[in-house]
């Protein structure tokens, strides 16, 4: 099956939900899935599913996609059945604006292709109406044909004398047809009353005219190897450019500004009169040439079959290469100035990097020189004209002949139309025509822009509430999440969250999540305090919203506004994916009130009990009983009056576990009355003690 050219639609073929063209289909082609504002991340996502109905599942349909807003097209899959296709979508790069297309297609006919008889001359040239549903070609006279229906005589027949015309353009809007010929003439018509606008005379034969966008500018070339530049309507010459030696050729850019001249050195000149810029490393003369789309180079090909591409401002060249055989005849861009095809003397057209001049294929089946070369406007296939009466369609990509074209003698012109699904060709048989090269569409549909994107960055923040509250009250604070965004493309399973809070002001008493590991620690803080401090570690499901997860619930301890929080010092991600920048935030907890046990001060422990130091005489000596506030070290000294220091002991690991010390102070240490103080890292006390020998 022939390969159809992956060409945007029309503006009104995209917005409608389907077009139908050829054929009859009672049931309408629909593309189901994507049908645009989609978002597929990658590599998340890496395949898209295409969905579609209207035709049934033994029918093939074409799958392209444009990354371009339909512009150009690329195939997905040439014959898609079963109303549904998975498009692996991990190579097609990245675009806010990818379009699906699912098209039902027909192979062409040969009632499909057009022939335009009765010009009486070889029809050395013709051109596409900007709508493409006309065409003009020239022979001994301009002819007008629709380009729907084979013809032996034209719609029109533009006025003016019989002549031999070499060259003829339909202006991109619509108001202008030129042309040239061997009355040493250049013709201008109005292209919608088809009536002679003015006549430009000439002191020789006119073998080319281009005219720009607007209908305002034309270019024309002259036997007398000069160009000549006029501002429509006016007939005088605005500027006349010298080769200064026999002219070959003439080419305009793209928005007819300056004009090349191919002659025994490339001349570049502006609009108006001035000096040109030059190109002369060609040895033998430059046979022709072509701007790039953009303008910023230019290709010449020379009678030294050498290829040249150069800086158009500066004629510094970017690279060259020659012909390995006979030598070049045509030279043409592809619309998008990435690649240059050149129609070879040799039967091959070669198609170039035109930014590195590397070879990128050598296109063969033709057994005459090629006379002009023509890329699709997706720049997928080149047509060339040869004198060995065909002109042929190669598929780049494979180098595969798509189709063969033959006139009965050497075929002088190729062009394709916007589509770039029918090729105009004219030949010195007398006849032009118009192929229909790829397969016909009967039915099309084309989705809205969707997005292929990596995933946008995550962010989570990890909360915890706090509270004011007295000595001995109850609270419970909330671990939460929140500000979320994007965390379904984080590919995290879950977190792991270490909390750190003051456990002498505040007693943990229960939790909502399953399990939590504890980590006990005294630190220094910046007065040089010791302070005790917990840490707890919980992991938990990552979310994907805002959420409370989990609450934490708590007794106050330690009185005298006393203030601490959950503070979250760390988040540890579990899984996969690339994760999430996360940020952290607590509220303070303040304890007010002061903490008593009767009349006198008192620091509470964090089990709801006073800092309780007791003694009493037993046989063995004086023994202390002491309720620790914290579970943390504690030192017990025994003072006499004179603050000198009799007996000191420390707390054992068990017993800062259990928060319950007790010690017995032989007889003989004191004698008469002393003072025990127990000291912690975050807090004192002391008791008056009376002894003696006994």
């Amino acid at each position: 099956m022939l390969l159809r050219l992956g060409i945007a639609l029309t503006l009104a073929c995209w917005i409608c939900p389907a077009i139908s063209a050829q054929g009859d289909s009672s049931a309408v082609l629909r593309l189901l899935e994507p049908v645009g504002g989609e978002v597929y991340y990658t590599p998340r996502v890496s395949e898209i599913t295409i969905r579609w109905d209207g035709v049934d599942d033994t029918t093939a349909v074409r799958l392209d996609y444009s990354s371009n807003n339909g512009l150009s097209w690329t195939i997905i899959a040439d014959s898609a059945r079963g109303g549904s296709f998975v498009w692996d979508i991990r190579t097609v790069g990245l675009s806010t604006f990818f379009r699906v297309r699912v098209t039902q297609l027909r192979p062409p006919r040969a009632e499909d292709n057009i022939v335009y008889r009765g010009h009486g001359n070889p029809v050395t040239d013709a051109w596409w109406s900007p709508s493409n549903e006309r065409v003009v070609s020239v022979a001994a006279d301009p002819h007008i044909w629709d380009s729907r229906v084979s013809a032996s005589s034209p719609l029109q027949t533009l006025p003016g004398a019989r002549a031999s015309y070499y060259s003829v353009r339909w202006s991109a809007d619509s108001s202008t047809i030129v042309t040239g010929s061997d009355d040493n003439a250049a013709l201008v018509f109005d292209a919608r009353t088809l009536t002679l606008r003015s006549t430009l005379r000439h002191p020789d034969i006119v073998t080319k005219v281009e005219i720009d966008s607007t209908g305002a500018w034309l270019f024309t070339r002259c036997d007398d190897n000069r160009v000549r530049v006029f501002n429509l309507p006016s007939t005088t010459p605005r500027a006349t450019h010298n080769a200064g030696s026999t002219l070959d050729d003439m080419n305009v850019n793209a928005n007819a500004t300056r004009v090349l001249l191919s002659a025994f050195e490339a001349r570049v000149y502006g609009r108006n009169v001035g000096l040109p810029l030059t190109y002369n490393q060609q040895t033998t003369g430059v046979i022709s040439g072509a701007f790039s789309p953009d303008g910023t180079s230019i290709c010449t090909i020379g009678g030294d079959a050498s290829i040249h591409v150069w800086k158009s401002d500066s004629a510094k060249r970017i690279w060259s290469a020659s012909s390995p055989r006979e030598g070049v005849r045509s030279v043409a861009y592809s619309a998008d100035g990435t690649r240059i095809a050149v129609g070879m003397a040799d039967s091959t057209v070669t198609v170039w990097n035109a930014t590195n001049g590397d070879l990128v294929a050598t296109l063969r089946g033709y057994r005459g020189a090629v006379r002009m070369v023509a890329f699709t406007p997706d720049g997928a296939h080149v047509a060339g004209a040869s004198d060995d009466n065909f002109a042929r369609v190669h598929q780049i990509a494979t180098g595969r002949v798509v189709a063969s074209l033959q006139h009965g003698d050497d075929v002088l012109i190729v062009r394709w139309d916007r589509k770039g699904e029918r090729l105009l060709t004219t030949s010195r048989d007398g006849t032009a025509r118009i192929w229909q090269v790829l397969e016909v569409v009967l039915q099309s549909d084309t989705s809205g822009a969707f997005t292929i994107a990596p995933p946008p960055p995550a962010f989570a923040r990890f909360t915890t509430t706090g509270d004011t509250l007295d000595i001995r009250e109850s609270t419970t604070l909330s671990v939460g999440l929140e500000a979320a965004q994007f965390l379904d493309l984080a590919d995290i399973d879950s977190v792991r969250l270490r909390i750190e809070y003051d456990p002498s002001i505040l007693h943990r008493t229960s939790s909502t999540f399953s399990q939590i590991d504890v980590i006990e620690d005294v630190v220094t803080d910046t007065a040089g305090i010791r302070r005790s401090r917990e840490q707890l570690e919980i992991q938990v499901a990552l979310p994907t919203a805002d959420v409370v997860l989990g609450t934490i619930s708590f007794v106050a301890t330690l009185g005298q506004d006393s203030v601490t929080a959950l503070q979250i010092t760390r988040v540890t991600q579990i899984g996969k994916g690339p994760g999430m920048r996360t940020e952290t935030s607590y509220q303070p907890v303040l304890v007010r009130g002061i903490c008593r046990s009767g009349t006198d001060p008192r620091l509470y422990t964090s089990l709801g009990t006073p800092l309780i130091l007791r003694w009493r005489s037993t046989r063995e000596g004086i023994r202390i009983n002491c309720d620790l506030a914290e579970t943390a070290s504690a030192v017990f000294t025994l003072y006499d009056i004179l603050g000198r220091a009799l007996w000191t002991d420390r707390a054992t690991g068990a017993e800062q576990r259990q928060r319950t010390v007790e010690r017995t102070i032989p007889w003989d240490v004191l004698s008469g009355v002393g003072f025990v103080v127990v000291e912690t890292p975050t807090q004192s006390s002391s008791i008056i003690v009376a002894g003696g020998s006994r």
